[in-house]
């Protein structure tokens, strides 16, 4: 097949939309399949663009305050969307984003017949704040259109708007499947992301201590100060040197963390792809302490298939989980240093994760991405037709 992979996001800075989209650009490609990468201009396309993958680069403004950017649904990118998709041949369109790029790339597939898939990445956008959300509603539909009026999050209204006019409606987790079934999104089709291919998965470091990665943004949400929290509590009730702790990523709370991190905590900035697989397979686990808030973090992806148990604070998050996952009593940061000192005396916890990983990997496996895919455009084809 020939499909076209939609996204409204910077490649510059690789999120987990961003991720999860070009390891199926890859996954397909490997697959004997044709892709077209519809995304805004990178700084160095050369370097982000997977071997095989051609693109078509946009240029794009930024949301003020959320800072990613944003492209014009305007009648010269649905022409050029057009022009670009028919000389293509391109026989499906999957949407991993709801903005302008999307929103463009949907009105150029119906006028060619093409069928559109839909992954929903997160239907749990930030709040926001009351006084501000008429500006980014005003904003966001200048650039992407007018939508109803569904919640009082415009972010998550244009979301629900193009899954409302896609053919077939994705989510990578159950949890959110039924979330987006509450808003009124019918016939939502759970699909994991997969990873791309890869050594296989390296023994647990032989170690006296505990090694535990945190990866992710630095924001509020991934609650990273929590964790950093729950560290310092945990080193308190351990020997010394029984727990290290690396923290990966970049953003605002980065500074704020490293103020109050605990000794045995490392701070390493943003790494790009090599970086965070050297770090997870130097580790025992990685963390995740999001609550509320993340669909399927690739942070679990990648772990699982590198055969790490992860320990997390969300009991929503199934996807592999039910077998690696290591979850906490509660959500803060006391329930999270608890069962940081529990899996430090004793690893035998972590070990059973580390071979749940590897029992779960197949569902994150590019081959298995692929072949429950191709079905769903084949359904999106029938659908438009």
């Amino acid at each position: 097949m020939r499909i076209a992979i939609v996204l409204d996001y910077s490649l510059d800075l690789i999120g987990g939309a961003q991720r999860a989209a070009l390891n199926e650009a890859c996954a397909l490609v490997a697959g004997g399949h044709r892709v077209l990468l519809v995304a805004p201009r990178a700084a160095d396309a050369v370097a982000v663009l997977p071997r095989g993958v051609d693109a078509l680069w946009t240029t794009s403004r930024r949301l003020p305050a959320l800072d990613f950017p944003l492209v014009a649904d305007d009648a010269a990118l649905r022409d050029r969307l057009h022009r670009h998709l028919r000389a293509a041949r391109i026989d499906a369109v999957h949407l991993h984003s709801e903005f302008g790029h999307a929103r463009a790339a949907l009105h150029a597939a119906r006028r060619l017949g093409i069928p559109v898939v839909h992954t929903i990445h997160t239907a749990y956008w930030p709040g926001v704040p009351a006084p501000c959300r008429a500006v980014v509603r005003e904003y966001l539909e200048r650039l992407a259109g007018p939508v109803a009026r569904r919640t009082a999050n415009p972010l998550l209204d244009h979301t629900l708007a193009v899954a409302l006019d896609a053919d077939v409606v994705v989510s990578p987790s159950a949890h959110q499947g039924w979330d987006l079934a509450g808003f009124g999104i019918p016939g939502v089709v759970v699909l994991p992301n997969c990873d791309v291919a890869g050594p296989p998965p390296e023994p647990l470091p032989a170690t006296d201590h505990l090694r535990v990665a945190w990866i992710g943004r630095c924001v509020p949400e991934k609650r990273l100060l929590t964790f950093v929290r729950a560290v310092r509590i945990a080193q308190r009730r351990l020997p010394e040197d029984r727990l290290r702790v690396a923290i990966a990523g970049d953003g605002l709370l980065l500074p704020v963390a490293k103020r109050v991190g605990a000794p045995g905590t490392v701070f390493l900035g943003r790494l790009d792809r090599a970086g965070v697989r050297r770090l997870i397979a130097d580790s025992h686990l990685t963390a995740l302490t999001s609550h509320g808030f993340d669909n399927q973090p690739m942070t679990v992806v990648e772990s699982i298939r590198a055969g790490r148990g992860v320990l997390h604070t969300d009991p929503r998050l199934t996807e592999g989980l039910d077998r690696a996952g290591l979850l906490t009593a509660t959500p803060d940061a006391g329930a999270i240093a608890d069962l940081l000192v529990e899996l430090a005396l004793d690893p035998a916890r972590v070990r059973a994760a580390a071979a749940g990983a590897q029992e779960a990997s197949s569902l994150f496996a590019p081959e298995t991405y692929v072949a429950r895919l191709l079905p769903l455009l084949a359904g999106a084809q029938a659908v438009a037709a």
